[in-house]
């Protein structure tokens, strides 16, 4: 038996190589019942044992030859595909300046619908691939219970259709009608789940996976895909409950644990989630485990192992930007500032336009605060306190307290005429915003708050021409690109209101549009929303609403989303957002100007407690 690696002579009882230990697979030599081989039988046998091989290697030549040549087809491919998406995108670019020049739209406008349409291209696509795998034990499960008729295959087919288009409204009657001819087909409920898990419809997935269970039994899947789903709803116990199923089913898996913790983080009981999300690096390494283990530890004090966790994450995903952001608070918390500042700047180039990175690394760059008197610092621990508890009435007395022992804090200031405006107390509104504007604070977020404050509180208090005096004053000679952006935005709504001349509101919400960092830009896109219902084009009022609400489903914004789909004839639609406008919190630009500067006024605390400076040109 000879070796088809080394060639060389091995007995018949032998099943590896003497010589090379490879297994032998060439069985070359003679029978028992014929003669003894000889040596020049030997010598036939390695030579076509030897030919064989290099048979063998030919082919494997061509075979390599050939696959260099798709390989560098395929180089050709892309680099002609990159040449095409650099047309295209030049195309784009050229047609939004065009666009901008003529007044039509404006090139914020042009890439935020490019955008929305692109992330609804490849959701339609994703489900479309979704659907092809599953259709088959879809139309098997029916054909089993008596349900695949006719009918049933040719909406069967019609949802295939329609999930390629992206057509949302064809698809929710086709999935509905079809569930009702086979009300018991788990794998079509699957499906029903899925679809409406990732277009956002969690109440609906819920149901549906709910059926598959009932249905099938309980599955690995629907276990997690109900427990994600229960956890968005906020329903803590239900979520808890099929995630720990789950992981009975599956212990070694990582989506259990991973999501399990995810909850615990969401529920901020953040002691429970660290062993949840440990488990889950155990199964498997993700940036995201990392990221909120990273959290965890740093909710829970332990700021070194929270860098440790953070910048693994960063390994991981070099462009994950919550973990760059939050190593840096952690960086801060420890005291070193450099690298704290280090890691900021990195966030920001990543997203230049995000109002919460310029702003943290506008304060690092500067010197450190000073310290706020210790009655002041407690008053305004107080006012959060009441603020996390729900009290904002008590909370703003707290501020007003600490006004009066420390005047003239603009971070004060600001949170305390937000605050005031969120409230409806105009008249106080009306006074801290005016302190900061007499003060005027330069490259700070707190002259834009004192400007939202203050025009908010004119319109709301019933005076609008007082609010458009006041914002047109303030949009002509404020040299803060910020202040501008909400000066224009608030000109553009009093004008709306005043239903003067509502060409000019829409050019003042776009030029807000153009200056809004991206926290803020869906107030604009409301306002031109507003602005296009009032002059009746009801489909273009629902593009911007939609394209506002996406970043936050306020009550103001669902109603007229609401009358901008009734005035385009879609009933069903518009009882969709009423309904959704009736369950949900009210809001606000000045509640969300407030957020971030109590998160501002939260790192200059970060900051004045743990600020150490740098020593002989060594990171701090």
């Amino acid at each position: 038996m000879l070796c088809q690696f080394c060639s060389a002579a091995n007995p018949q009882n032998r099943d590896f190589c003497h010589r090379c230990g490879g297994k032998l697979m060439v069985v070359s030599g003679v029978t028992e019942d014929e003669q003894e081989p000889t040596e020049e039988l030997f010598i036939q046998a390695q030579e076509e044992l030897e030919e064989h091989i290099l048979e063998r290697i030919s082919a494997l030549e061509d075979s390599v030859r050939r696959l260099s040549h798709a390989v560098a087809a395929t180089a050709q491919h892309l680099t002609q595909l990159e040449h095409n998406l650099t047309v295209a995108h030049a195309g784009v670019q050229s047609l939004g300046g065009l666009l901008e020049t003529q007044g039509i739209v404006t090139r914020t406008e042009v890439v935020d619908r490019w955008e929305r349409v692109a992330d609804q291209e490849l959701l339609s696509r994703d489900l479309s691939r979704r659907f092809k795998m599953c259709a088959g034990r879809i139309l098997s499960q029916a054909e089993h219970f008596g349900h695949a008729n006719d009918d049933f295959r040719r909406k069967l087919r019609a949802l295939e259709l329609a999930l390629v288009g992206s057509e949302t409204d064809v698809i929710h009657e086709l999935l509905t009608e079809l569930a009702g001819m086979a009300p018991d087909n788990d794998e079509l409920w699957s499906f029903i789940g899925e679809a409406a898990f990732h277009t956002g419809e969690l109440e609906t997935a819920r149901i549906a996976f709910h059926k598959v269970l009932e249905l099938r039994g309980p599955t690995f899947e629907a276990m997690i895909y109900l427990g994600a789903v229960a956890s968005d709803l906020g329903r803590w116990s239900e979520a808890e409950n099929a995630l720990l199923a789950a992981r009975g089913m599956a212990p070694e898996a990582f989506l259990p644990h991973f999501t399990l913790g995810a909850l615990k983080v969401l529920q901020n009981d953040h002691r429970a989630a660290i062993p949840h999300l440990e488990q889950s690096l155990r199964c498997e390494e993700a940036a995201q485990s990392w990221y909120l283990l990273g959290i965890c530890r740093l909710e829970l004090g332990r700021s070194g192992r929270a860098i440790n966790a953070l910048r693994r994450a960063v390994e991981l995903e070099p462009g994950f930007e919550d973990a760059l952001y939050h190593l840096g608070v952690a960086y801060l918390r420890r005291g070193w500032t450099r690298r704290a500042l280090e890691a900021f700047q990195q966030v920001l180039r990543l997203d230049p336009q995000r109002l919460q990175y310029q702003e943290t690394v506008r304060l690092l760059s500067g010197s450190p605060p000073d310290d706020l008197p210790a009655e002041t610092s407690s008053l305004v621990a107080r006012a959060e306190q009441a603020l996390e508890r729900g009290r904002p009435e008590q909370a703003l007395e707290f501020f007003a307290g600490a006004l009066n022992t420390s005047p003239g804090q603009p971070e004060l200031q600001a949170t305390a005429a937000l605050l005031a405006s969120a409230l409806g107390r105009a008249r106080e509104a009306v006074g801290y915003a005016h302190a900061i504007l007499r003060e005027r604070p330069e490259s700070s977020p707190y002259l834009a708050a004192a400007v939202v404050a203050l025009l908010e509180s004119l319109r709301h208090a019933g005076r609008p021409r007082a609010a458009r005096r006041l914002a047109l004053r303030l949009y002509r000679e404020d040299g803060d690109p910020l202040a501008r952006g909400m000066a224009a935005y608030e000109l553009a709504l009093v004008e709306s209101e005043l239903g003067n001349d509502l060409a000019a509101a829409r050019d003042l919400a776009r030029e807000a549009l153009e200056i809004s960092p991206r926290e803020l830009r869906h107030y604009p896109l409301a306002a031109l929303g507003t602005i296009a219902l009032k002059r009746g084009r009801f489909r273009e009022a629902m593009q911007y609403l939609e394209q506002a609400i996406r970043a936050g489903s306020e009550p103001p914004l669902l109603r007229q989303l609401a009358l901008a789909r009734l005035g385009s004839g879609d009933t069903s639609g518009a009882e969709e957002a009423l309904k959704e406008a009736w369950e949900g919190p009210e809001g606000g630009i000045d509640q969300e100007l407030l957020d971030h500067v109590r998160r501002l006024g939260g790192l200059l605390g970060e900051l004045t407690r743990n600020h150490r400076p740098v020593r002989n040109g060594s990171r701090g």
